[in-house]
């Protein structure tokens, strides 16, 4: 399998939409599938299939190993290559639209699905910081339900965000629940991690 120089930002899929959707796609790209992995959530393993072109040009649709969410990235040797095939994606499987995510979120009050939209939103944010979910994610972070602070946290090692480790810092020493601050200090130990690195 060759190894992509350009990937796209991941683009988080509808619950109706799954893997036989990505497969149809592949299918008429004409790309075959050359990987498969089942998700495992008890060894925080993704699930994956990837499809791919002769010249490099590859579909990937993962299912996140922790809240199950099913989402797909095209990657390849530039950018140029890849962005005919990330639209069509998009156009075959509608991916949620950060507005989309933005505006259930604002309006949503059952715990649970608020807590998979800040998971969502996490998995959709693009690589450079996005107000949109920099504000929903800090949101979450700081809700009252552990449920929804605990999916900010999943939300924020989604982003790779550097902007939230003030808050993920202050959740480490000041959580009300054990278990959330030492998700939150294991949180601030990978970007400690990362930036070692770099």
């Amino acid at each position: 399998m060759v190894e992509p120089e350009y990937r796209t930002r991941r683009y988080v899929l509808h619950p109706d939409k799954h893997w036989g959707h990505a497969a149809s796609l592949a299918d008429e790209f004409g790309w075959p599938l050359v990987y498969q992995q089942q998700r495992d959530q008890a060894r925080g393993t993704d699930g994956q299939m990837i499809w791919q072109s002769e010249t490099g040009i590859s579909l990937h649709y993962v299912v996140d190993a922790t809240a199950g969410i099913g989402y797909i990235t095209l990657a390849g040797p530039d950018e140029d290559t890849v962005t005919p095939f990330a639209e069509r994606a998009v156009t075959a499987l509608s991916p949620w639209r950060l507005e989309e995510l933005y505006r259930q979120f604002d309006g949503e009050t059952s715990p649970v699905e608020r807590g998979r939209l800040t998971l969502r939103i996490g998995l959709a944010a693009p690589a450079e910081p996005a107000e949109g979910c920099l504000r929903r994610i800090e949101d979450s972070l700081t809700d009252e339900d552990p449920r929804i602070r605990l999916a900010g946290l999943w939300a924020v090692t989604y982003t790779g965000y550097e902007e939230f480790l003030d808050s993920v810092r202050r959740m480490a020493r000041e959580d009300t629940e054990p278990w959330i601050r030492t998700r939150a200090e294991s949180i601030v130990a990978a970007f400690a991690g990362a930036g070692d690195e770099e």
